[in-house]
């Protein structure tokens, strides 16, 4: 928790021309983030080993492997996200080098872009619409409460202020991506309680892309 409010820290000065750099052993998980109006972009990516001297181990260390299909994976993963995690493992990527200790090292920058906030306290809708020619790419949701500010009311009780459904994502991508408006009920019956008995809220972030730009990360992703 302490490394991830310190990675939060630096990345609050970090501008879109500076690379961020990650490394993690095999069977570890990767971590990216930028901060809120930034969005994650990969330069670089090993799944491998190329120094020996990293994630070092007994055994077999050949120190000349790497996957071939590394990169496009993690730009599959984690282009246009604010946040994104992966596993270093086999499963994963292709095993460049069996028996071998390898590790999952990343170069990225922190991209601005011009990002979108919609919030709607709980049992109300959250609606987010684009212009004409646009459609909607989800960048990062939250169901659940991160703050005492956010849809306070003083007949509504809050428990804690550090709650997060982990449903939230994947659930606004897969009613909102790629349509020109959405709507979702900010409820426990779409995203389950993540703190019973807490006072909730739904925020979304979101891009409104060109169908060019749409369409080339949608490609990319399939």
């Amino acid at each position: 928790y302490i490394a991830l409010l310190l990675l939060s820290l630096l990345l609050k000065i970090v501008t879109a021309e500076q690379s961020l750099h990650q490394l993690v052993c095999e069977d570890e998980t990767l971590f990216l983030s930028c901060p809120k109006g930034y969005t994650i972009d990969v330069l670089t990516a090993l799944y491998g080993k190329k120094d020996p001297r990293k994630c070092n181990h007994p055994g077999n260390n050949n120190s000349n492997c790497a996957a071939g299909n590394a990169l496009v994976t993690i730009k599959i993963l984690c282009n246009r996200k604010q946040n994104c995690r992966v596993q270093a493992s086999n499963n994963v990527f292709n095993d460049p080098c069996y028996g071998t200790r390898k590790y999952l090292e990343v170069t990225y920058e922190c991209v601005h872009v011009e990002i979108l906030s919609s919030v709607a306290c709980e049992n109300d809708k959250l609606k987010i619409n684009c212009p004409d020619g646009y459609y909607l790419w989800i960048v990062n949701a939250l169901y659940g409460r991160t703050d005492p500010v956010t849809c306070f009311k003083p007949d509504k009780r809050v428990l804690t202020n550090y709650c997060d459904a982990t449903t939230a994502l994947n659930t606004l991508k897969s009613r909102c991506t790629n349509w020109k408006e959405c709507t979702v009920d900010a409820s426990n019956g779409i995203f389950g309680d993540p703190c019973r008995g807490t006072y909730k809220y739904l925020e979304v972030d979101y891009l409104c892309l060109t169908p060019k730009t749409f369409f080339n990360i949608s490609a990319m992703s399939n």
